[in-house]
């Protein structure tokens, strides 16, 4: 039985994590680490550029591309990627999925909820589909995730440990790594934050050894974030700082700029103003995104500035 806690913070906002967790038909960043030395969001729009239209090649890399804003939270653009081909009926059935999940999440991030509840359900529908007739663990995880995002966490929750009976001596980092983020955020959503303080370092530490820089951002920040919420702030500085290391400038700009604003918050609560005005100072405003911007605007009268 999860147990129920709650932690009062100034001004803290606990938004529904939409990019803890991944879309696996085509991980962007396993697709680029064929090309490690091209910028990864070159490569995709170039294999884009020299596959024939609508051939599978070419859907292909499109969803790498889907992929690649999803994992930047960048869900603007997504919005306006995805769109054009969310009422296609002839689209390949494995990218018509992908396009109703990533259009779920971008609809959910404008706030058009019941639109990306209807798109939500589609992709429940066909990844269920897909579950039943390959078994493949991935599949799993994601209606877990589309359940924990639209549906029933507690459903959520039981598929999760589901899978881990069944899968959970599988190797795969990005298995795991996407197993306990989830797990980490149904414990999350129920006040649990010591077991998603540990869910989420299970899953930093399985991803740590790859080259996923992304995800290790991801893990990094989640585990970050949520030590700032059980009031452990020098370990939550850490982890946001040793994320900033991992980040390129040009493609990690949004997760950037939203960790340094909490690394900025994280001072403040910690009674050191003079590194949250540091922190705070270097924040590039124009990255962040409209939630982010309402924390940023209470710092900025918090502090003073």
């Amino acid at each position: 039985m999860i147990k129920n806690h709650f932690i009062v913070a100034i001004f803290i906002f606990i938004f529904s994590t939409l990019a803890n967790a991944s879309e696996h038909f085509s991980d962007h960043e396993q697709f680029c680490l064929q090309q490690p030395e091209k910028d990864c969001l070159v490569y995709i729009n170039e294999r884009i550029e020299k596959s024939e239209l609508d051939s599978s090649r070419w859907y292909k890399a499109k969803s790498y591309l889907f992929d690649y804003y999803y994992d930047k939270s960048d869900y603007e653009t997504l919005k306006i990627i995805v769109e054009p081909f969310a009422e296609r009926d002839d689209l390949p059935e494995v990218f018509k999925v992908q396009v109703y999940f990533y259009y779920a999440k971008a609809l959910r991030y404008s706030e058009d909820d019941e639109l990306a509840e209807i798109y939500a359900n589609k992709a429940l529908t066909d990844i269920q589909l897909m579950y039943d007739a390959f078994a493949d663990p991935m599949r799993m995880l994601e209606l877990a995730n589309l359940q924990y995002v639209f549906g029933n966490k507690e459903s959520a929750f039981q598929m999760l440990l589901k899978t881990e009976r069944k899968f959970g001596k599988s190797k795969d980092p990005i298995f795991n790594f996407e197993l306990h983020s989830n797990k980490a955020n149904i414990y999350h959503a129920f006040g649990d934050l010591e077991n998603a303080r540990d869910s989420r370092k299970k899953a930093l530490d399985r991803i740590l050894p790859t080259q996923h820089q992304g995800k290790i951002i991801v893990a990094q920040g989640n585990l970050a974030r949520t030590y700032q919420l059980l009031g452990q702030y020098d370990l939550a500085i850490k982890y946001y700082v040793d994320s900033l290391s991992y980040m390129v400038d040009g493609s990690d700009d949004i997760t950037k700029a939203s960790h340094t604003l909490r690394l900025a918050e994280i001072c403040w609560q910690a009674k050191d103003n003079q590194q949250a005005i540091k922190w705070f100072k270097a924040v590039k405003v124009s990255d962040l995104n409209r939630n982010h911007k309402i924390v940023y605007e209470q710092l900025a009268k918090a502090l003073t500035l």
